[in-house]
């Protein structure tokens, strides 16, 4: 093995050009492939450290007509009928405010992922405490913190028994002092919850806690643990059968719900569910980035593979004077696998300490949280299977093509010209067709979302600043006539939901029609202030309190087929005040008609919508603001120097419409940049093979070019004899990508209600750029071959 060893060493050396060249091709195609592959490994274990978590579900309540309202909280009253299904191992209920008011000392801030939990949290979420015990969560207005909270807020000091002022969350202000009890680790990086305070049930929310049963409003989560042998139908059987059989059926509120199991493995890759506890990866086609990862690493080990073979035919005579003094076939093979493991293995290792360095770059790039866990065993099998590869290939090349096929005195006497072989051009062929094929993707890719941006939305998302408000209990309207004296701000409007936000849901059957609308909660200044267009108007402008219903074109048009007309449909809702009585009841008074818009993004058909307007103060959870012509930094500045005036203890939090819509196709964004940047790379390694394939090409075509210098030939004719082959093989590959490209890009286009055309000029501009980059490459290594002086190229022979 020594001498194997020693053999290696010093082919490298004799060979620096082609060894460089292998083990830089191999280093850029394992990186990118370890990048994308361990990202989606470690997507893929979500959750996965939690002891049982097979076994852990998130309970799901919806009404029968409303199917459509998908959230991840569900119904009080599934954790208080816990206790009545024996087959539940741990139940818990608890609250998650994505956003609250806290105080500490003299400085309020804004707070994010705050949870109120139970015991039951803890233990089935194996929350372990660094400083303090647990149990005292059971007592009243107690908090934990996290080690990440701890240093940010109290640095060196000791905050057990400080305390934490909760001054307000979505729906209520000035909650509670709560008491600093101990500190837990922080969040597990691979797990769907977040949180950085743990308050107690007890105290302040109480009252809250106890009343979540009573009502049919969908507030906590829930969370059951089941034994491996019970069946989660079952369970959600039981839980719609014990509500069926429950006084709370009856009360106000739809009649039918159904209950369902979701399991907690599946909820970061699988759930598309309003009210996440954090941004779930449902949208990201994570099955797609395993298909690009292998395909990186495929154009890695053909161009390694490529290489090898390369430069196994230039030393056929080494191997071949090695075969004639008495080595078996076994020493050989052995000594060429010894070569490509201590590649592969100098390889692999330069990827590691490289994706190391480069991690922070490839985070803020591509917008992934990429992290490598040495201590899971994903990524030791993916440099076997690496290493594993190279090794079959190569063994395969060998025993095959070289040794079984050949003799030894044709392997001395070079009898065979191996610069045409069958596998050097197939491998070359497909390395070339993935490259067409990616670039086409990239193409596309960018072209749907620079679609789906730059289409009519049915508003204007351009310059609306939102203010995310705290305090509901303040006259909203002095608040927004304040911000309209700006000669900044050129419109105000609030609403309870942003465009993007989950929105209420409306039962249509009170107006004749089967179905449910999605429904918001704003004021007349929010239609304005978004641009979104009345086609139909029956608002009264001279009034100063708009309150009505207004309902959008796609529901308009399904009521007047049913109706005929708004009379006919006014008529229709008294007759359901009579059928049904004046508490179940509410006739909707329609005062306009809004022209479609996309509430949602392109991923979705536009369907039945409706706002109610009013001007109370309760629309006023998010208020947009239009800003004027000019600096948006001095229309920030105004608006925040009206809201210090109003609000003087409070930090103005506020976004840009534009980028919540932009973050609606941040999976397609990312898909878009991985792409690109990973199409980049393999046209890098392209280029890498094909010029060091076109360099042994013209070595062992050097007596031949030299011979035709001799007889008259010119550079230009030479030239076109060495690339016209190369060409041949870039026409082959773009046939054989053409419609494996066609058929994945048009299964990807089906994602979204709005699509692009798959035009022909994505394919044909593919095929151009590869048959560039691949004549640029080879000619550079043709123009040396043919201007070399042909005395030396035939004394050199």
């Amino acid at each position: 093995m020594r001498h194997y060893v020693k053999t290696t060493f010093r082919n490298f050396v004799k060979n620096k050009f082609f060894s460089a060249v292998n083990i830089f091709g191999l280093v850029i195609g394992i990186s990118s492939f370890l990048i994308l592959f361990i990202h989606v490994s470690n997507e893929k274990s979500f959750d996965k450290w939690i002891t049982g978590h097979e076994n852990i579900y998130r309970v799901h309540s919806v009404p029968k007509k409303l199917k459509n309202l998908n959230r991840a909280r569900s119904m009080g009253f599934v954790h208080a009928v816990s206790s009545e299904i024996p087959e539940l191992e741990l139940a818990t209920q608890f609250i998650h405010n994505p956003v609250g008011t806290i105080k500490i000392d003299d400085n309020s801030f804004q707070q994010n992922d705050i949870l109120a939990v139970d015991e039951a949290f803890i233990k089935m979420f194996e929350v372990e405490a660094k400083v303090g015990n647990l149990l005292e969560l059971k007592k009243p207005n107690t908090v934990f913190i996290t080690e990440d909270f701890a240093r940010k807020h109290y640095g060196d000091l000791n905050p057990i028994g400080q305390v934490i002022k909760f001054e307000a969350d979505q729906y209520q202000q000035y909650i509670g002092d709560y008491e600093v009890r101990g500190i837990v680790k922080d969040t597990h990086p691979k797990t769907h919850l977040n949180y950085e305070l743990l308050f107690s049930q007890k105290g302040s929310l109480q009252r809250l806690f106890e009343s979540l049963p009573n009502g049919k409003y969908l507030r906590a989560y829930n969370y059951f643990k089941l034994p491996k042998d019970v069946s989660p139908e079952l369970v959600a059987k039981k839980l719609t059968s014990l509500f069926d059989n429950s006084s709370l059926k009856h009360k106000i509120g739809p009649k039918d719900w159904e209950f369902s199991l979701f399991p907690m493995d599946d909820i970061h890759l699988k759930s598309d569910f309003g009210f996440e506890l954090r941004e779930s990866s449902s949208k990201i086609n994570i099955s797609l980035f395993i298909v690009v990862s292998f395909v990186i690493l495929l154009i890695s080990l053909l161009n390694f593979t490529n290489l090898t073979v390369a430069k196994l035919i230039k030393r056929s005579k080494e191997l071949g004077l090695k075969k004639f003094i008495g080595a078996n076939r076994l020493q050989i093979i052995v000594q060429i696998l010894v070569e490509v493991s201590i590649i592969c293995v100098l390889s692999i290792g330069i990827s590691l300490f490289f994706i190391q360095v480069i991690t922070p770059f490839v985070n803020q790039l591509f917008d992934i949280e990429f992290h490598i866990f040495y201590n899971e065993p994903a990524i030791y099998w993916s440099i076997l299977a690496v290493i594993g590869v190279c090794l079959t290939v190569t063994t395969l090349f060998v025993v095959i093509f070289f040794l079984n096929r050949n003799s030894t005195i044709d392997i001395l006497t070079h009898r065979n010209n191996f610069s045409g072989s069958f596998v050097l051009k197939s491998l070359l062929v497909g390395q070339v067709a993935i490259v067409i094929a990616l670039i086409s993707g990239t193409f596309l890719v960018n072209k749907q979302i620079d679609f789906v941006l730059n289409k009519p939305l049915g508003f204007d998302k351009e310059n609306v600043v939102i203010l995310r408000m705290k305090d509901l209990s303040k006259d909203s309207g002095s608040f927004t006539s304040a911000l309209k004296r700006q000669s900044q701000v050129a419109e105000v409007g609030m609403t309870r939901q942003y465009i993007g936000y989950p929105a209420q849901s409306l039962p249509l059957d009170g107006l004749g029609i089967e179905g449910t609308a999605e429904f918001v909660f704003a004021n007349y200044g929010y239609l304005k202030t978004m641009n979104i267009k009345l086609i139909e108007n029956w608002i009264n402008p001279s009034t100063e309190n708009i309150q009505g219903t207004v309902i959008n074109n796609h529901l308009y048009k399904r009521l007047m087929e049913k109706h005929g007309s708004i009379e006919a449909l006014n008529a229709y809702q008294e007759t359901q005040v009579v059928q049904r009585g004046q508490e179940n009841y509410q006739v909707l008074k329609i005062i306009g008609v809004t022209e479609d818009f996309n509430y949602h993004s392109a991923h979705e058909n536009i369907g039945d919508f409706a706002f109610s307007l009013d001007e109370s103060r309760n629309r006023a959870r998010f208020i947009h603001v239009r800003l004027g012509k000019g600096s948006l930094h001095t229309g920030i500045d105004a608006i925040k120097s009206v809201w210090d005036e109003y609000f003087p203890n409070q930090e103005m939090n506020y976004f840009f419409i534009d980028e919540k819509i932009a973050q609606q196709y941040k999976a397609e964004t990312i898909l878009s940049r991985i792409l690109y940047g990973f199409s980049c790379i393999a046209i890098l390694i392209s280029i890498i093979g094909i010029s060091a394939l076109a360099l042994f090409i013209s070595q062992q075509r050097t007596k031949e070019i030299g011979i035709r210098k001799v007889n008259g030939a010119k550079i230009s004719e030479i030239l076109t004899m060495l690339n016209k082959d190369f060409i041949k093989w870039v026409a082959i590959a773009f046939v054989l990508a053409c419609p494996i490209a066609y058929y994945t890009m048009t299964k990807w286009l089906e994602n979204f209600a709005y699509k692009t055309e798959l035009s022909w000029w994505i394919f044909a501009l593919a095929g151009v750029l590869a048959l560039g980059i691949a004549l640029l490459t080879v000619s550079w290594q043709s123009w040396r071959a043919a201007t070399r002086n042909p005395v030396e190229a035939l004394r050199y022979e």
